[in-house]
């Protein structure tokens, strides 16, 4: 009975380990935060899309944005 006691303990502490950490994960993926940063990202790579396509139009072999509006 006491190995048999100490698997069950064992496979309880993994198993209530588990819900915890789900119950967490959804909370987190679930929040307004992590849409508005999901958000937040895909944006910054349409930007960076938008400047690599603005940047191989120009013949200089400066890249720099800010050059072109100074």
């Amino acid at each position: 009975m006491g190995l048999f006691g100490v698997l069950l303990i064992i496979f309880v502490s993994i198993f209530a380990f588990l819900i915890i950490a789900f119950v967490i994960r959804y909370a987190i993926d679930s929040s307004q935060t992590s849409r508005r940063l999901d958000v937040l990202i895909q944006e910054v790579r349409y930007l960076r899309a938008e400047v690599k396509r603005q940047n191989q139009g120009d013949s200089d072999d400066n890249n720099h944005i800010f050059d072109k509006k100074v």
